[in-house]
């Protein structure tokens, strides 16, 4: 049986913030917030960073950025004999920092 797709709310995004802070994956918090794929986690996630402004949202940010890093090197370390893996999963990284620059 399909799953429902829970709407966006302000909740929803506010806990996505504070599972993907506390390290969870956006797939793990999807299924823990019965969104649909981890693609709506990342959506919820970036709009609640988006509630903030100033030092705050560059805080936020700052920590993301952390994480991205050493995603970043965890992949190419992990991956490196894999040059088109490595070029298809920094792809994603990428594209999670620009959503943060929006």
């Amino acid at each position: 049986m399909p799953r429902r797709q829970r709407p966006a709310t302000r909740e929803v995004d506010a806990q996505a913030l504070a599972l993907r802070q506390s390290g969870d994956s956006l797939s793990a918090i999807a299924r823990r917030l019965d969104l649909y794929r981890a693609i709506d986690a990342h959506r919820s996630f970036v709009r609640a960073l988006d509630a903030y402004n100033g030092d705050d949202r560059r805080q936020l940010v700052e920590g993301v950025n952390e994480r991205l890093d050493r995603l970043e090197k965890r992949i190419r370390l992990g991956d490196a004999a894999d040059p088109e893996k490595v070029k298809r999963r920094l792809m994603c990284v990428d594209n999670f920092r620009e959503a943060l620059r929006q």
